[in-house]
């Protein structure tokens, strides 16, 4: 028994000793290296930089500074390189990091605004003794059917924003100066009383096609700035002045929230009641014609916006009192035509900041698909010197990191590899580039040198390439799931700056 157990503890021993080989032989044997093309590379060390390159198997954390560039190998997959390399910009240490979770972070800490409604108080208000069964197919309650219960239904509704935090016990809710109203939308408050003695509440603001409002919210100094923003595009549906009245830009702090207030018995269907202290800094007007379109923070002492006024489109930079320090007018054409932007913004210090953004157009086709056109994209410079746009380059597809600095802009793209047109490879070559803000001109280019194309060999490796073999697509079909191949194929898939905080406001 004794040897039995020597040889167990033996072979576990050479097993591991032969993983630890093979993956010491993988990380010597790979090939990652920045080639110079064209320009000198000291223009690289104002952009200090660091990324994940990996599959589902094995991956690699990258840094480039003072034009030297290192790696790390990790015998993980792309997800966990990904968890780990954002666990160390978070500045986490020790076992903690192994298990930390960069999707699930944003939800355990800090401030949160949604909105709701309720009807104004001019609103024409239907009252019905038993549950808004109009909405039973397209809503998932418990149960099959109602024993009871109520609606209230309305002509017109004010939207409300409701501010919070996962951390502390304190809310606000605010009126925010927008209504809804149209006389083809039912707006309806409803609740249903089950057998069993249980309760559910529903009511259609955010639903059934109806305008859709979001709530922005940032943390800036020892104060949240708040603000609710239609959208102009609500599921497929184009709605034209539905949206009335004014929204604006809220500063609160967190001992002006309070413990929300019990609801009366005729409170259940909705509440009108607000709470919280919260400051108007300013406002802006919310129509057919003007809009805001998205907000967020620049740096430490500021917000940008950008937003519709009659055809014309905006960005505005304003202050933490609401003063508008810096606007630039993008076009005064397309204005109109945009539903939807994009904003990477990357912090350098408290007063200089980088913001790359991108606008679309929503276009839905008769079967009712949605196309995202680009329409206007470009970078902003922000600084003691002021706000700055800087000179348009190139096209908006496949950057993994775009931004600017001193008049210079740093561009990482992902180029597709044209020469090789083979069934579902998705093999592409990143380019590094430092370009003149000002007038474009290119003052330095590289390419990362890798040796991701030798996956071909996996890839195809299992499949009859002879003469009278099928063709390779259609042999491959069985092949073509979801993961396996991203699994079998090394990319580069995250870089960021090095000492910049960065703040993606959505990014497809």
């Amino acid at each position: 028994m004794k040897n039995k157990v020597i040889w167990a503890v033996a072979l576990s021993i050479l097993i591991f000793g032969g993983f630890m080989g093979k993956m010491s032989q993988l990380k010597d044997n790979g090939i990652f290296y920045l080639k110079d093309i064209e320009g000198q590379r000291e223009y690289l060390n104002l952009f200090p930089i660091e990324g994940v390159a990996g599959d589902g198997t094995q991956g690699i954390i990258f840094r480039l500074e003072d034009g030297a560039l290192s790696t790390k190998f990790y015998p993980f997959d792309s997800e966990q390189v990904n968890n780990l390399f954002f666990a160390e910009r978070e500045g986490i240490k020790g076992m903690e990091k192994y298990n930390y979770n960069y999707y699930n972070q944003d939800f355990r800490k800090g401030i949160f605004a949604s909105t709701d409604s309720a009807p104004s108080k001019d609103a024409k208000i239907q009252h019905m003794d038993s549950f808004y069964e109009e909405i039973m197919d397209d809503m998932d309650f418990y149960g099959d059917e109602f024993v009871g219960g109520e609606t209230d239904i309305a002509d017109k509704v004010d939207v409300y924003l409701d501010i919070w935090g996962m951390d502390f016990e304190g809310q606000a809710r605010i009126r925010t100066g927008m209504t809804l109203q149209n006389q083809d939308q039912v707006y309806y408050y409803t609740r249903g009383d089950y057998e069993d003695g249980l309760t559910s509440f529903t009511h259609s603001f955010l639903n059934d096609g109806m305008q859709e409002v979001d709530g922005f919210c940032a943390e800036i100094g020892d104060a949240y700035y708040c603000m609710a923003i239609p959208s102009a595009e609500i599921y497929g549906m184009e709605i034209h002045g539905e949206c009335q009245g004014d929204t604006s830009l809220f500063r609160i702090k967190q001992e002006n929230m309070i413990e929300p207030p019990e609801l009366d018995k005729e409170e259940e269907l909705y509440q009108q009641r607000e709470y919280g202290n919260a400051e108007v800094l300013c406002t802006f007007p919310v129509d057919e014609n003007n809009r805001v379109l998205e907000a967020f923070a620049v740096g430490d002492h500021s917000l940008g916006i950008f937003r519709v006024q009659n055809e014309s489109l905006f960005f505005e930079i304003y202050d933490t009192e609401g003063n508008m320090i810096a606007q630039d007018l993008l076009t005064k054409e397309q204005g109109s035509k945009v539903d939807q932007i994009e904003a990477n913004v990357v912090a350098w210090n408290e007063n200089d900041v980088s913001i790359y953004f991108r606008t679309y157009q929503v276009v839905k086709d008769e079967d009712n698909y949605e196309r995202w056109e680009g329409i206007i994209d470009g970078m902003y410079q922000f600084d003691e010197k002021g706000l700055k746009r800087m000179h348009c380059y190139g096209d908006n597809g496949g950057k993994l990191l775009s931004v600017c600095r001193n008049n210079l802009i740093l561009d990482v793209s992902m180029v597709s590899d044209e020469q090789r047109q083979l069934p579902y490879y998705y093999g592409y070559q990143v380019y590094v580039s430092v370009i003149n803000g000002d007038t474009g001109k290119i003052l330095y280019r590289g390419k990362f040198e890798t040796d991701y194309d030798e996956d071909l060999y996996k890839l195809f490796s299992p499949y009859n390439i002879a003469k009278d073999a099928p063709y390779l697509e259609e042999a491959m079909k069985a092949y073509n799931v979801d993961g396996i191949i991203t699994q079998r194929q090394r990319q580069i898939t995250n870089v960021l700056p090095i000492n910049g905080k960065v703040e993606n406001v959505w990014w497809r």
